[in-house]
């Protein structure tokens, strides 16, 4: 795979981005149409504007995606600049398909796709039908215009074949059939997600590979792709030009890292994320300033908890109402059932005394879509990967929260591939948090830790089983090949691959839709997603270290390499009290800044962290480093965990005022018997809370003046 850099432009933010002047690209030297041949673009940033560059550049583009979502979301943005190959009766991705499907559920499945074996599409000829129309009409109308075609993957081999085929008849002069596809410039957007999705529909993936071969001019484009080695694993990529843009080189300054505050837990994701709602609904509010000055508070929430099920469990947990969240997901009649009756059950235990419930209406959408600039958003956003993928958010004040499970599949996210994604979704420049997210994390415990070599020879084995069926059915006789690949095509469907990496492909009539002939291959699209996957949750989710590894890797602000130093250190030492006495000693460590430790603290065994935060290094210090003397202490203070005494201290105390020591003391002192908060009331207390200034009165007593909160 040859390498090459683009260098971009100091003062270029988007790749698409016009000159008010001279009302041309700023950057006049990228031009798609110069790579007259199949590629990689790694555009580096998500946000870039590579997408809108798409739609809003002078040549004729059929810009594929992975989701129909994205793909909604660019076309409403785009009213009457772009058309939509909108096929409805495509699959959405389920990313909780169940591969341990019980026997009635795979008979199912094995009877649905029976009765669809010959069946012909009429929705989708009537689809390509109004395509070609179009197509027509443009060409008659606004031949100036170049034509801007949306589809998803999937559906792409549809209008490939309404390109290849488009019927003229110009005045009953000449009639047939004219082939135009090689006008278009053919874009891939996000094509990492061809290895993420190859486990859930990989037949879709090797048909979209298939279709585009042979078609010159090609962009395969992301901001996260597969890692080399996997890359170099398939024919279809291996071979090509892979171009990186260099957002860097003469501009530093016009990357911003990405900020993640990765919170390792040992609770379910569910209680964290009960923990984040609570939060919203009791109004205590983060805030930032923003790059005016203006301190903004966050009032909404954008939580990534990619599961359904899992939703539907937080909106049951956290009692949520429909107004107040927008779920976003595959548009499946199955999850919109799951996700209404979510809501339902709040709604039947808030009324249950009532004779009659009130429900969600069935006319009532309850998966949602992403809000367009300007309107209005709901307090909590609720998604799954749906939306990892290029879609925009544009709220003013929305902070970003990822639920990531290594033990669980459909939980894990792929740090190489998804967090970036995640983490790029924030569009307006004004959000304080636009570059921010918090994760919290569960690494791979010790029931989900598998055996390298186990894992290996048990794909060894699948692959042995594949040839063996792809043999088997190369020495079949012609009449009963099609038979033979029909029932390998069922197997694929409700087994998931389970057992072997035998794909099969459809071949059809281009003017019926009829099969015509079915063709089992190797799908090496499913070897390297289980690799992939194996490497996420054994090795990138492994631990602490691993997880900041994986995100330093990315370029992506987590864990400093001084935490990690230090953290080993730490965790090197046998002796607890030594252990206590580098815990005093952190801030006195020559170049060690508060991000440094709020990483090492995250490093470091729970309880130390604790021990840290809850007694803090002064009263360890004053407890000569004596671990029971310090767990004395830490109990007692910890049974005040469950009284939310910040929020009090914050009502009661202000930013700016200044405050006399005997004063702070006795409110404090008040406050505390008040809430039956077990501590003695100090007024040095106010400095866990607020950045203090000390004072002096005219009248020689002591005080502080609050700079800002903690």
């Amino acid at each position: 795979m040859e390498k090459h850099e683009i260098i971009v432009p100091k003062g270029i933010r988007y790749v698409g981005e016009i000159d008010p002047k001279t009302k041309k690209n700023k950057w006049e030297d990228y031009d798609i149409w110069n790579y007259d041949f199949p590629h990689i673009l790694n555009k580096e940033l998500t946000g870039c504007g590579y997408t809108e560059y798409c739609i809003s550049c002078p040549h004729p583009i059929v810009l594929i995606s992975p989701r129909r979502f994205l793909l909604k979301n660019k076309f409403d943005q785009h009213p009457g600049d772009v058309y939509y190959f909108q096929n409805d009766d495509e699959v959405s991705i389920d990313y909780e398909l169940d591969v341990n499907d019980d026997k009635k559920g795979i008979q199912q499945k094995a009877e649905t796709m029976e009765e669809g074996k010959n069946a012909t599409l009429k929705n989708l000829d009537n689809l390509k039908s109004a395509f070609r129309a179009t197509i027509k009409a443009h060409r008659m109308c606004t031949p100036y215009k170049p034509l801007k075609i949306l589809v998803t993957y999937d559906s792409f081999k549809h209008v490939k074949d309404c390109l290849q085929h488009l019927y003229y008849d110009e005045a009953n002069h000449k009639a047939g059939y004219e082939n135009i596809l090689d006008r278009f410039q053919i874009v891939v957007d996000e094509f990492q997600s061809i290895f993420i999705d190859a486990r859930f529909k990989s037949d879709s993936e090797i048909e979209l590979l298939k279709q585009l071969k042979g078609i010159q001019r090609v962009c395969f484009v992301s901001a996260t792709p597969m890692l080399d080695k996997y890359l170099e694993m398939l024919d279809e990529f291996k071979d090509l030009p892979y171009y990186r843009l260099n957002w860097e080189e003469e501009d530093p300054g016009r990357v911003i890292k990405p900020n993640l505050d990765v919170k390792f837990t040992s609770r379910s994701l569910n209680e964290e994320a009960k923990r984040v709602i609570d939060s919203y609904k009791n109004q205590k509010f983060d805030s930032r300033l923003d790059k005016e000055g203006n301190l903004i508070e966050s009032k909404e929430a954008v939580l990534f908890f990619n599961s359904v099920k899992g939703i539907c469990q937080v909106i049951r947990t956290n009692k949520l109402h429909i107004d107040r969240v927008n779920v976003i997901c595959a548009q499946t009649s199955k999850n919109r059932t799951r996700i209404r009756k979510a809501f339902n059950d709040v709604l039947k235990k808030e009324t249950e005394n009532l004779l009659r419930h009130p429900v969600v209406p069935l006319d009532y959408d309850v998966i949602g879509s992403i809000p367009l600039i300007g309107q209005p958003h709901k307090m909590f956003t609720l998604c799954t990967r749906t939306v990892y993928l290029g879609a925009d958010f544009y709220s003013t004040n929305a902070r970003t929260f990822i639920f990531s499970d290594a033990n669980i599949e459909c939980l894990s996210v792929d740090i190489s591939m998804d967090l970036e994604q995640i983490l790029g979704r924030q569009r307006l420049i004004e959000n304080p948090w636009k570059n921010a997210a918090t994760m919290f994390v569960r690494c791979t415990d010790k029931k989900h830790i598998k055996d390298k070599e186990v894992f290996d020879n048990r794909l060894e084995e699948k692959i042995k089983t594949s040839e063996s069926l792809l043999r088997t059915f190369n020495g079949a006789k012609p009449e009963d090949k099609f038979n033979l690949a029909w029932k390998y095509l069922i197997d694929t469907k409700v087994s998931h691959y389970r057992n072997d990496y035998v794909a099969v492909t459809e071949i059809r009539n281009w003017s019926t839709g009829q099969i015509v002939k079915l063709e089992p291959v190797f799908n090496n699209l499913m070897l390297v997603s289980e690799m992939r996957a194996f490497e996420v949750q054994q090795i990138d989710y492994k631990d602490r270290f691993t997880v900041f590894s994986a995100v330093d890797q990315e370029g992506i602000e987590g864990a400093t390499q001084k935490a990690c130093e230090m953290a080993i250190e730490f965790n090197n030492i046998g002796d607890t009290s030594k252990k206590l006495r580098m815990l005093v000693d952190l801030k006195n460590i020559e170049g060690v800044t508060e991000k440094d430790i709020s990483s090492f603290l995250e490093l470091i065994p729970p309880k130390f962290k604790e021990y840290y935060t809850i007694i803090g290094p002064d009263f360890i210090k004053q407890f000569s480093c004596n671990e029971a003397e310090i767990k004395k202490e830490w109990i007692k203070r910890r049974s005040n965990k469950t009284i939310d005494i910040a929020s009090e201290i914050y009502k009661i105390f202000v930013i700016g005022q200044r405050y006399v020591k005997s004063d702070i003391k006795e409110t404090l002192k008040e406050l505390y018997e008040r809430l039956g908060y077990k501590k003695t009331a100090k007024a040095s207390d106010l400095q866990e809370y607020f950045e203090v200034k000390k004072i002096y009165t005219s009248d020689k007593k002591n005080g502080f003046e609050l700079l800002k909160k903690k």
